[in-house]
């Protein structure tokens, strides 16, 4: 219910995306694609075992191309959402 409620306040598709600085150290070890994981934040899944109230969700989307999930970890701010860690899955 919270979900929703933040989730309204906010239009994902159009609200500007920041990185932690902990997304950029993981960038390597990952081999992370940014690119991924702002979409995954605009378009992926709630994945609802990693939320936390009152701001902080999880999103998850899989990429068949590739063949990759990519699980992304945010938090919710007044005018924007802050990427605060991700990390790859193979496959779904």
């Amino acid at each position: 219910m919270w979900i929703e409620e933040l989730m309204k306040k906010l239009d994902r598709k159009k609200a500007e995306i920041t990185f932690d600085p902990h997304v950029f150290d993981r960038k390597e070890y990952w081999n992370l694609d940014l690119g991924k994981i702002e979409e995954t934040a605009r378009t992926g899944n709630v994945f609802d075992n990693k939320c936390e109230a009152p701001n902080k969700i999880c999103f998850k989307r899989y990429f068949g191309k590739e063949n990759i999930t990519y699980i992304v970890i945010v938090r919710y701010h007044n005018n924007f959402i802050e990427v605060k860690t991700a990390w790859p899955k193979k496959g779904r």
